[in-house]
């Protein structure tokens, strides 16, 4: 639930007794989830189901990024390609997101993003993930297509009530893949025929919800 909040001055909704209102709701949902720091130690305990989006899960998982639950405040789109490490002395998570899609607006613009993880074998989250991935937001109301509920978290993000994990990554770089600096050219032919080349997202996980 969005409201205001000094600390996201993107959000400017007035002070007032149904924002309010909706916080209490907003803590009342949130309690589903637990917070976490982000430590070497949690994200070993779950990269397993981080892992397997290249796995078992190969539906992926969906990556968002905005500044509020109206559906025009944010965009998620499934994302199948990713990795977690360690690099700059920081966790970090490398997404790729092309720039012909909707949500790089929004993670062009924000400084944080999630990746919001579902149920293994849930086949309402397999279509979603399946929609999510194959019809822009600019097109449909996801939310309202899908079920998925938008949530906000206490780090000022939006995710879903639905995910089962979610990481809270902060964005540290930027940049797009170069077609020159491709060993493996048989890789441009495969992935890219429209030479539309990924941005990769390096982003620092800053913390972890579970339920």
């Amino acid at each position: 639930f969005s409201g205001y909040d000094e600390k996201f001055p993107c959000r400017t909704e007035p002070k007032g007794s149904d924002i309010c209102c909706k916080k209490f709701l907003w803590r009342i949902l949130m309690s589903k989830f637990k917070m976490q720091k982000a430590s070497a130690e949690i994200l070993d305990k779950l990269i397993k189901p981080v892992s397997s989006i290249t796995g078992s899960h190969h539906e992926g998982f969906l990556l968002t990024a905005g500044c509020g639950t109206e559906r025009e405040q944010w965009n998620t789109m499934t994302a199948g390609w990713g990795s977690i490490g360690f690099l700059w002395n920081k966790l970090t998570a490398a997404v790729y997101i092309r720039p012909t899609r909707y949500t790089s607006e929004f993670t062009d613009r924000e400084d944080y993003m999630t990746l919001s993880f579902f149920e293994e074998n849930d086949s309402w989250a397999k279509d979603m993930l399946a929609f999510c991935g194959s019809v822009s937001g600019r097109d449909a109301d996801k939310a309202k297509k899908t079920g998925l509920k938008p949530v906000m978290l206490e780090d000022g993000v939006i995710a879903f009530e639905q995910a089962k994990t979610v990481l809270v990554c902060r964005k540290l770089y930027r940049s797009e893949f170069d077609m020159d600096l491709f060993v493996d050219p048989q890789i441009i032919i495969d992935s890219y025929p429209k030479k539309d080349f990924h941005y990769v997202y390096i982003c620092e996980i800053v913390s972890v919800y579970t339920k």
